[in-house]
Formats: structure tokens, sequence, C-alpha cells
């Protein structure tokens, strides 16, 4: 790999999606740029409202608000709860109320400033407010700048599981500055390499060798490797979304690789189990039943321990009974008529599949990864 190739690519990667295409600009510095970048691409507004959470705008608020302020755009600030706290009904109509009074109208647009959680409750509300409004993603961690900060999807959370309220709503653009992610805690950064790895596995060698030989760097939230890293993911899962916008033809399913598992394990954990986290013991225990199937080898399945274990993720199975795991995957959304499908890999950077897995195999994979 050329010395430079992980350096930030300097045009936007554009999600193909008609007269709703969007950019999606990826790299270091790019905060201070985000007002002329705006006015560019939508002129005909003035006012926006900022989603965000106090630590978020105490940290990065500055910077964001100076390069709007300076194109002349008038700026409200609303701020949610951190985390999955955000992301729930009552959360979603006080926003709703914050953004009546602030006169945001369909003229202005709305821009999510934060993690996942913040995307994934702004979205949701811009989606229904006035019927709709134009939104903008500004991520502020790893897994969502990799991940979550495009593709449309957007939800709240319901007592019964994770993103059961929810609707498309695809953002005008999205801008990822991975100079912001040195300030995140470790943990925060290994969340997102969960669905890094995830995307080297179902579709890009290249990626997954990368990460291979730059453990270190992305660990310690080098911004040049991360911009690198970010940016093939963003092709990746862009070009998925193009094809099946709505996950509705089965070919975006192969981004839920890990999640069967890693869902079940957020929600019996109450949330302590980090996202990326739960993704990479789902991985694991994904690739186990490939074996299984004979669709992949045991060599595959120790490369992407080894490399999950070397960004140092904790693979230490926690202590469901498999009972509980399989009970709570058949109230997953992903569930289709009683059955658990799972996607599943079928080597280091080749298309997987999506199967229907028994009960039998799954209780018996997960009893022989150690779980109960």
């Amino acid at each position: 790999m050329k010395k430079n190739e992980h350096s930030p690519v300097p045009q936007p990667y554009v999600v193909e999606l008609g007269e709703r295409s969007y950019p999606v600009h990826v790299s270091p510095g790019l905060i201070g740029n985000v007002g002329t970048l705006i006015k560019e691409h939508i002129s005909s507004f003035e006012k926006c409202a900022i989603v965000t959470t106090d630590l978020i705008w105490e940290v990065h608020g500055r910077s964001l608000l100076e390069s709007l302020e300076k194109k002349g755009i008038n700026v409200m600030k609303a701020l949610v709860p951190d985390g999955e706290e955000a992301k729930s009904w009552s959360v979603a109509e006080k926003l709703i109320g914050d953004l009546l009074e602030y006169g945001i109208d369909k003229q202005s647009i709305v821009i999510a400033f934060g993690g996942g959680a913040v995307g994934d409750l702004t979205g949701f509300v811009a989606s229904i407010y006035l019927r709709g409004v134009s939104l903008i993603q500004v991520p502020t961690t790893l897994l969502a700048q990799a991940d979550s900060g495009l593709g449309g999807k957007t939800a709240v959370n319901h007592p019964k599981g994770k993103n059961l309220i929810g609707s498309f709503h695809q953002p005008s653009m999205v801008f990822s500055d991975t100079n912001l992610l040195h300030t995140l805690p470790r943990k925060e950064i290994l969340s997102g390499l969960g669905e890094v790895v995830k995307h080297g596995v179902i579709a890009d060698q290249t990626l997954f060798n990368f990460i291979e030989g730059n453990t270190g760097k992305l660990v310690d939230a080098d911004p040049d490797a991360l911009a690198y890293v970010v940016n093939r993911s963003v092709a990746i899962k862009g070009a998925l979304v193009a094809l099946d916008e709505r996950d509705s033809r089965g070919v975006r399913a192969v981004l839920n690789y890990g999640h069967t598992t890693g869902h079940a394990l957020e929600i019996l954990s109450k949330l302590e189990i980090k996202h990326g986290e739960a993704v990479a013991l789902g991985m694991i225990v994904a690739s186990r039943i490939s074996e299984s199937l004979r669709l992949t080898t045991s060599a595959d399945t120790e490369r992407l321990r080894r490399l999950l274990t070397a960004l140092g993720f904790d693979l230490k199975p926690p202590q469901f009974a498999p009972i509980e795991i399989v009970e709570v995957m058949h109230r997953d959304k992903k569930a289709m008529k009683g059955s658990i499908r799972f996607v599943i890999p079928t080597g280091i950077g080749s298309p997987p599949v999506i199967r229907a897995v028994s009960e039998h195999l799954l209780i018996q994979t997960l009893e022989s990864e150690g779980y109960g």
C-alpha cells in the first residue's frame, strides 16, 4: 500500500439516489468549512437548528457555530441527552416542541451534531416535523462517521427493542471531520472500529488488510488513518444504499453482519455493552455458524478474532444464557416469519449470504463460544 493511500479524499463521496443524491465529505479539519460547503450546496435558507448534547457542544460547538455564523446563517441550539437516552419518544416530542418554539420551518435545516444516537433521533424528528425538513449530519463519533451517519435510517427505541419506531429520511449532506475523534474515549473508538472491521469482512479485503497493518494508529485516533477507513466504509455503505435505499431488496441487509447477535447482547446488557463491541462478538458468532455451514474456514474466523483482539476488543462472551439470547433475537425486526436470519460471511472481503439459522445450531454455537 502506498504511503499516502490513507490520505483523505479531497472530493466528497456521492450517495447516488437520483434527485436526492447527497455528498459525504470526510477529512481532518473539515468543521471550519461546513458553513461554506452548506451554502454552496443549499443556498435558499437562513436559519438552522443544531441538535447536540452538552458535552459535544462544550468541546466542539464553537468551531461549528463560527463556521455557520460567518456565512450569515442564523443558528439555534437544541440540547438532548447523551447516548441511547436520547432515542426515546419523550425526547423526540420535546425536540419537536423546541423546533416549533425556535420557528424552524420548511425552509430551515436541522443539523445532527453528535454520535449515532443524536443522528438517529434528529433524523427521525426531521422526517416527521412539518412532514419532513432538510437534515444535515455532522457525526462526531467513529461509529457515526463510518456507518450510521449516512443511509437514511432513523429511529427511536421502544421498551421491547432498539430502533422499533423509525423512518427513512436521507440527509442533504454529511460532514465527517476525523480531527473530532481524538477527544473520544478509547472505548468509543473501538465501538466504531467494530463497524469498520465489519465493512472489511463483507466487502473490502484491502480495508481489512489496512486495519491489520495500522491497529496502533487507528486505536490512537490518527486522523489520516481514520479518514482512510471512514472513506472506505462510506464508499461500501453508500454503494449498498444506492442499490437498496429502503432495505427492501435484501441487498442492504448484508450491513447487518454481526448485528443479529449484537443487538440481542445490547438489549440483555441494558446497553452496557457498546454497539461496536456487541457487533464484534456477533461477527465471531456468525463466522462460527458459517464454519458449521461450510461456507468459510476456521482460518478466517481466527484471523478475524486476532484482529479484533489486536484492536483491543474483549471477546470474552457475556454470561447470558443462549436461550435468553435466542428469545431476544426472535423479537428483532430482522426476524422473518419466526425464523432467525443471519448474515453469514463467506470469507474476508467476499460477499456474505443471508440464511435462516435453526435454534439448535445457534444455541450449539453460542455454547461452544462460552455463552451461558
